[in-house]
């Protein structure tokens, strides 16, 4: 059979995944971000401490100099394979075959277009172009990652597994061997090793329960995929625009004190915001399954979806502007001074962001990545035009603005592309979760004003007030609709 029938093959629709699976699957991987939580607060003030503001800026634009250049290696592949696996099973080994072949040389040219760029335009200091060359191997060890074939299949206690394991790894690394500011290189190298176990635990059961074939270089085939591949990819890549074009022109712009406060407060950011990647990792592959098929299945998982991501983003966003300040110098330490000020307005992203992400989860599984393309390039002009003005003059709180600002135009974009596809009341979302999260706030603003208590125990408060009050509003929700039915 040859590769273009082979991909175009249907199959018959799978059957509705049941909010049981869906709650097992969210429970394994938020176990799993439970340990990638807990490893952080050991491993990542550690790291902030050790390495200090300077040296922790240069390691924060070499990621985001090299996550550039990861998107260039894989551009669109993993997501595109995991619709198409979702879709139909059948297409697992030509996903492998192809798919995967077809990404090993894209990261191997990646790769080489990287260590170009290192060497005629990177700043010249040696550790900031070690920095660089190392984060880079993090995207040539992921072209081999098949997390996607148990993903497509709902299978994420796997994957969860699997990572826990790797991360334990990783934190191992970090704790024994990194002790000060030349110990940087270190924190790239312990994510290659880590990303290489992982890969590993991965491969042997999707070879053993799949069969799956080895990857093969075949350019004829990709033909097949490759068209649908780069508009995604180019998509991904003006959403890594928005997310780090920041960090590169404060590099250039800012002193590196500065960078590093921001990239420090940028990451405690993305931790709070771990929840976004974890709830596209349960609903992509049902939202996918039963895109363009006109049944009740599909309105059920978008109307959960909207739910779990309201019922998160809102309460973690403002517990986050509340406790900024005391969050901040509890994790940073004195040397990150300002990072409490800019925390509390990268909170915004928490809106925006998950925003950005539940109207963009509709698109790519209906098969509108042109107009998914267009919104993330809506919002990568938006930080690029903002940023060159803002960022010489006003700096790291600029970035923080801009970010948030330009996640809200992607979401604007990608809510006016989906208008016309399934909308789940997402009013009665934010009903639920507005009184719970006005309860937490009024509790912790009261907490540090009359009884001042350690900023752990402010959270743990914050978070029992919260899912209490949310556990009542939700039981008083279903009474009055079994009332009136």
């Amino acid at each position: 059979m040859s590769a273009t029938a082979q991909l175009t093959r249907e199959q018959s629709p799978p059957p509705a995944v049941s909010l049981a699976r869906i709650v097992n699957n969210s429970i394994a991987l938020v176990l799993l971000d439970l340990l990638n939580k807990a490893i952080p607060l050991v491993v990542f003030p550690r790291v902030v401490r050790a390495l200090g503001p300077a040296a922790y800026g240069r390691l924060g634009f070499a990621g985001a100099v090299a996550g550039f250049f990861g998107l260039l290696a894989s551009p669109g592949f993993s997501t595109y394979a995991l619709r198409e696996a979702a879709k139909n099973s059948a297409r697992v080994s030509f996903l492998v075959k192809h798919v995967l072949g077809a990404r090993i040389v894209f990261a191997s040219a990646s790769y080489t277009l990287l260590a170009i760029f290192t060497f005629l335009f990177a700043p010249r200091d040696g550790q900031t172009r070690l920095l660089i060359m190392l984060s880079g191997l993090a995207f040539v060890a992921s072209s081999l990652d098949m997390q996607w074939i148990f993903s497509a299949r709902s299978r994420m206690s796997i994957i969860a597994a699997r990572s826990a394991l790797a991360q334990l790894a990783y934190a191992g690394l970090i704790l024994a061997l990194v002790r000060g500011s030349m110990d940087a290189w270190i924190i790239p190298l312990a994510t290659l090793l880590s990303l290489g176990l992982s890969t590993l635990l991965i491969w042997m059961p999707a070879r053993r329960q799949y069969h799956i074939p080895l990857p093969e270089i075949s350019p004829q085939a990709w033909a097949t995929f490759l068209p649908i591949c780069l508009v995604m990819g180019f998509s991904s890549l003006m959403s890594m625009i928005y997310d780090q074009i920041d960090v590169v022109m404060l590099k250039y712009f800012r002193a590196d004190a500065e960078l590093g406060t921001y990239v420090a407060s940028y990451a405690l950011m993305t931790m709070a915001l771990s929840f976004v990647p974890i709830l596209g990792q349960v609903f992509m592959p049902l939202l996918s399954e039963t895109a363009g098929k006109g049944n009740d299945a599909g309105e059920k998982y978008l109307r959960w979806f909207g739910n779990a991501t309201i019922g998160f983003a809102l309460p973690i966003a403002v517990g986050g502007f509340i406790l900024a300040v005391p969050l901040t110098q509890f994790v940073f330490g004195s040397q990150y001074s300002g990072s409490g000020i800019l925390f509390r307005w990268l909170t915004l992203t928490l809106i925006t962001g998950p925003a950005a992400s539940y109207f963009g989860a509709q698109l790519i599984p209906n098969g509108r990545e042109k107009q998914y393309f267009v919104s993330v390039l809506a919002g990568a002009l938006t930080n690029i035009v903002l940023n060159l003005f803002l960022i010489p003059r006003y700096g790291a709180i600029a970035a923080a603005f801009t970010t948030a600002l330009s996640q809200g135009v992607v979401a604007l974009m990608s809510y006016y592309f989906a208008k016309d596809l399934t909308k789940p009341p997402l009013l009665a979302a934010l009903a639920i979760s507005t009184p719970p999260t006005c309860l937490m706030a009024a509790c912790l603003v009261t907490m540090r004003i009359v009884f001042p208590v350690h900023v752990l125990a402010l959270v743990a408060l914050g978070a029992l007030a919260y899912f209490g009050a949310y556990a009542v509003t939700v039981t008083l929700k279903n009474r009055i609709s079994a009332a009136s039915t």
